[in-house]
């Protein structure tokens, strides 16, 4: 009985520090994903990247897309803000039926959209911030034509065989058909009832 016991605790002490190792690089790749897009540092963005994106949109094509969006234009200019590692958490690890590893990690993301060509009175700042805020944002205006947005955010982490069993990310977003194109069913609904319970502690902290 004692032998069996040994075998029990030396088993689960192992899982505990496999479960760490993985949360600890969940935690590093999520955290450096800001910092990334921060630098518009693109091909280590996508290199983390789940591949199975890239069966539905090419790398060039995502380039641009970030590019079109942080570069700016003649109208505006977006800022990434480095996020406080601290406010990072990365779940526990689960394995579904299939055997594919999954984790979340929830962070703050925040930016500054500066508009070079306008400036925003009373009531063009009432309707911008209601605009942003049924995309989920939240939203406030810093001056007469910068805008500061911020929006609580998930990554998920998947690891199995279409990843070369090793963690790549994609961010987590229901209403993207890239999303629900290549998450399995149980990481979806799973990480839907993950983020509505993180977002209700989020409200509820705020109290």
């Amino acid at each position: 009985m004692k032998k069996l016991f040994f075998v029990f605790v030396l088993f689960s002490y192992s899982f505990l520090i496999a479960q760490s190792a993985d949360q600890k690089k969940i935690l590093e790749d999520s955290q450096s994903f800001m910092t990334l897009l921060k630098d518009k540092n693109y091909d280590e963005i996508l290199n983390l990247t789940h591949p199975a994106i890239f069966d539905k949109i090419d790398k060039e094509t995502m380039i641009s897309g970030f590019k079109a969006l942080l570069a700016g234009n003649e109208e505006f200019k977006i800022e990434i803000t480095d996020p406080d590692k601290n406010a990072f958490n990365v779940s526990e690890v689960f394995t579904t039926k299939e055997k594919t590893r999954y984790a979340f990690c929830t962070y703050p993301m925040t930016m500054k959209m500066t508009f070079l060509k306008e400036k925003f009175d009373d009531e063009k700042k009432k309707m911008m911030t209601g605009m942003m805020e049924m995309q989920g944002m939240k939203s406030k205006f810093l001056d007469d034509s910068t805008l500061e947005l911020s929006k609580e955010s998930m990554i998920i982490a998947i690891n199995d065989e279409s990843t070369g069993n090793v963690w790549k990310y994609v961010n987590y977003d229901e209403t993207n058909f890239l999303f629900a194109s290549i998450m399995p069913v149980e990481v979806m609904e799973k990480a839907k009832e993950y983020y509505a319970d993180f977002l209700i502690q989020q409200k509820e902290q705020a109290k």
